[in-house]
């Protein structure tokens, strides 16, 4: 398959639906004088194994959370002051440091990769580190010092960007929400564990996610992972949804991009 975008992403935009609220939601926000600003946010999907038949990591939100309860999510959070300046190791691919940098600043942009990475570990207990000289020192961050104790530092190579979905408006709860991709080359699916934020995480086919609880936008981002899977290599753009109008839309970011 040739690297040309997707049906999906090769228009600049097409509606996705009407912005839905429940009767909370809606009791929410009529308590806010406006909307709120989106806070940024950092997933990453990890695949492992057989590239074409992969296994993707993902986790039950506890039912106590008020924000997507009990569904199956991937790992991800929103974006701490720290991983503006914790260390890391390994350098971001050009295309995905130029769309990024085309919304925010190189730190800030390394920043939400590393947030996917630290809550990886918070989330799954998964460290995607690089060794390190022993006694390096991080942050005086719990999540980092995990990598320090460990003599890893936060790896960032070989993650890709794929998505990026804006919570609309309408919401009490909006989060500027990146997408981002790593394949692990390791000879076994890796170890993972619960924790206070995901439950039943474990390694799913793309068949066993379809039984899985999902919410709307795992699922649309789903379908996107599985175009960008299918390229030859990364398209210049990704897929963004965001709300135009009270309509849910797929458009492509950034939007001078040919």
């Amino acid at each position: 398959m040739s690297d040309a975008p997707s049906d999906e992403t090769e228009k600049l935009s097409f509606p996705l639906g009407k912005v839905n609220l429940t009767e909370g939601e809606v009791d929410k926000r009529s308590q806010l004088n406006r909307a709120p600003r989106p806070r940024i946010a950092s997933t990453i999907v990890l695949s492992c194994g057989d590239p074409k038949e992969p296994r993707i990591l993902m986790g039950q939100r506890s039912k106590k959370h008020d924000f997507m309860p009990s569904v199956y999510v991937f790992p991800g959070g929103r974006v701490d002051r720290a991983d503006s300046y914790a260390k890391y190791s390994g350098d971001l691919s050009a295309r995905t440091e130029r769309i990024l940098e085309a919304a925010y600043s190189p730190r800030k942009s390394r920043a939400i990769v590393l947030a996917s990475i630290r809550e990886t570990w918070e989330e799954t207990r998964l460290l995607l580190g690089r060794e390190v000289k022993d006694g390096e020192r991080n942050l005086n961050h719990a999540s980092y010092d995990a990598f320090r104790e460990a003599r890893m530092r936060p790896d960032i190579s070989g993650v890709e960007v794929f998505g990026r979905a804006i919570t609309p408006p309408h919401r009490h709860k909006r989060f500027d929400a990146w997408f981002f991709h790593k394949h692990l080359k390791t000879p076994s699916l890796p170890e993972i564990g619960d924790s206070a934020e995901l439950l039943n995480v474990g390694w799913f086919t793309f068949d066993e996610i379809k039984e899985l609880e999902l919410q709307r936008a795992t699922k649309m981002m789903l379908r996107v992972l599985r175009d960008y899977l299918k390229a030859e290599r990364p398209p210049s753009t990704i897929f963004l949804s965001k709300a135009v109008r009270g309509q849910m839309e797929a458009q492509k970011f950034p939007e001078f991009e040919e």
